[in-house]
């Protein structure tokens, strides 16, 4: 895992040019966490099964897959792909499509829990729709 090095009281300035040099696999954890973190400051007390919730709907494919995922569509676009490479990136594929089912359903269950519509929801937790969505 890269670090980041700042100093013992750093302002929120450095503390963004810090993040900004992270890996893209390593920013979308970081602000996964920080997300997390936020729904906790907000509600601090919250229940255990939201916070299974909120645990679940953060959860994504780890770092690594997250590059590898990187590496093998940017070979898919430069046609450079291998066949087995290709299954790779298949399964891959099927594994995000997994994860956001599991995502929204959290989601979903997470706003019927706390009576309000999924859209109030997501912009509460800072969670933005994809463009494609």
């Amino acid at each position: 895992m890269p670090t980041v090095q700042i100093t013992t009281q750093a302002s929120t300035e450095e503390l963004l040019r810090s993040v900004a040099s992270l890996p893209a696999a390593e920013l979308e954890q970081f602000v996964t966490r920080v997300l997390a973190l936020r729904a906790r400051l907000k509600a601090p007390t919250i229940p255990d099964q939201e916070a299974n919730l909120l645990r679940n709907i953060n959860t994504g494919l780890s770092a690594t897959q997250q590059q590898r995922f990187a590496d093998l569509n940017h070979k898919r676009q430069e046609e450079t792909l291998t066949d087995e490479e290709y299954q790779e990136l298949l399964l891959l594929i099927e594994e995000m499509e997994t994860k956001n089912v599991e995502r929204i359903q959290n989601l979903s269950l997470l706003a019927q829990l706390r009576q309000v519509s999924l859209t109030t929801l997501m912009q509460n937790l800072g969670i933005k729709a994809l463009p494609y969505a």
